[in-house]
């Protein structure tokens, strides 16, 4: 019985160690010193326990922004949609720049790239299906004509191929910014992919400006390979662009599309060929503004969605018949400054099973859902849950296709994380009567062992 027994913890820890973890590296990085690198950070998950450090890179990460590690987690190269970084934090070679054009070389900080490329969600890095060490990364170049057409908008996708077998193992650009679509104005952001149900090739989604088509791609062993177009749902708003985002389910079986005033669009997706079906559409408002930047995620167990604009954060329950009736307010922004607004914005669901999200401004803290899987506000959301170790740039979070779609696993609970013991780290009490002018009631969260209680009139004396 006891062979048994050690047979089948070590059995489980072989699980633990073989689950794919190519997204848990995330680079950001906006320079705010002197010193001739820019001062960045990162979110590793593979340290224990798991906090934001500091780090040296040789660019900024302010928008654009993608990075893969090999299936253990060893951070393999990254990007801010304009140069490619090595393991080693040097631009690799031919690595610079990507997503070159009259709108880099004008007005986009010119070939040095040292500031990054335009865009929330421009941009991801999908394994080659049939070379280990190939990778490809998809991006959208601004096409740019200041006598032509000022709005700057976007009509190509291309890709650039990592090689990572050259340069002593940390890669070479072989193939850089060839183009593989250029056509129909495109809507910034919403770039997003999942594997095919072979576990190797790749599905590739991105929506064409005021229209309802989707353009499909497929990549496997022939390269890349376009798809007819899907048209299916609303025609989407002219405020689009740039203003929202899209994620597939961690199960790759749905598909969430999601800006103000489109509202969220839900379809069914079928990763054997390809289809979006079933689409609906709900309207989850804001109101403080047309063509505000919102963004969409899913819970791990991939039955609630998120929404996110700039003063609100929504729940959506998938499991109701009716989807306006699985919506629910979680929270309203707070004010919080530090030292710019921190309102609500671009929203991540990482390793740690947590969803993490950004503001727009260059901030100190982000904020976390710390349990996406459960209903209502039992999902607690905190408020500049995340302190940093220097200042965000503009609101940019990795934009990863789900690296554990097949897995049942799609997130590890188990990594720790310091944050109770930070002083951003602020959960809500219940206090009730509220107003009231005689006595108050005041109740901690269970796990609330010790602290300080402080209350301030309206004209803030203590």
């Amino acid at each position: 019985m006891k062979y048994g027994l050690l047979f089948l913890a070590l059995f489980i820890s072989s699980i633990t160690h073989s689950q794919n973890k190519r997204d848990y590296v995330w680079t950001f990085g906006l320079d705010a010193f002197p010193e001739p690198l820019v001062q960045a950070y990162r979110l590793d998950f593979n340290t224990e326990p798991f906090e934001p450090y500091r780090v040296n890179h040789p660019f900024e990460i302010n928008r654009n922004n993608a990075s893969i590690c090999d299936k253990d987690g060893k951070l393999l190269f990254y990007t801010n949609g304009c140069a490619i970084s090595d393991a080693n934090n040097q631009i690799m070679p031919n690595g610079l720049p990507i997503n070159d054009g009259p709108y880099l070389q004008e007005l986009g900080g010119g070939s040095n790239c040292l500031a990054g490329y335009p865009g929330t969600q421009n941009i991801t890095i999908l394994t080659d299906p049939v070379d280990e060490n190939g990778y490809y990364i998809l991006h959208k170049p601004i096409s740019f004509n200041q006598f032509e057409d000022p709005a700057t908008p976007m009509e190509q996708i291309r890709y650039t191929y990592v090689d990572l077998s050259l340069n002593n193992g940390l890669g070479d650009v072989t193939v850089k910014d060839s183009t593989f679509y250029f056509g129909d104005r495109l809507l910034s952001s919403y770039f997003t992919a999942i594997n095919h149900r072979n576990g190797k090739d790749w599905w590739v989604l991105q929506p064409v400006y005021e229209d309802n088509r989707y353009l499909t791609y497929y990549i496997d062993s022939t390269g890349i390979n376009r798809f007819p177009d899907q048209e299916i749902g609303p025609e989407f708003s002219s405020n689009a662009s740039a203003s929202g985002a899209a994620r597939f389910s961690p199960d790759g079986t749905k598909y969430a599309y999601y800006n103000e005033d489109d509202g969220l669009l839900l379809a069914e997706f079928d990763r054997e060929n390809g289809l979006l079906s079933d689409m609906q559409q709900v309207m989850v408002f804001d109101t403080s503004g047309a063509g505000i930047f919102c963004s969409v995620e899913w819970s791990a167990n991939s039955r609630y969605v998120y929404t996110a604009t700039r003063s609100k954060l929504h729940q959506i329950d998938t499991q109701e018949d009716n989807l306006e009736d699985g919506i629910e307010l979680i929270d309203i922004y707070d004010g919080t400054e530090n030292p710019f607004p921190n309102t609500f914005f671009l929203m991540a669901l990482a390793p740690d099973c947590k969803i993490y999200m950004c503001s727009t401004s260059g901030n100190r803290t982000y904020h976390v859902i710390n349990k996406p899987d459960e209903k209502g506000v039992a999902c607690e959301f905190v408020q500049n849950g995340l302190e940093l170790p220097i200042n965000a740039g503009f609101g940019t979070m990795p934009n990863f296709p789900r690296w554990r779609v097949d897995e049942e696993e799609k997130c590890d609970p188990s990594i720790v994380s310091l944050f109770g013991e930070l002083v951003f780290y602020r959960r809500d009490l219940d206090i009730f009567p509220n107003p009231t002018t005689g006595p108050l009631t005041i109740e901690l969260p269970e796990d609330q062992k010790s602290g300080q209680l402080q209350i301030i009139d309206n004209n803030g004396k203590q």
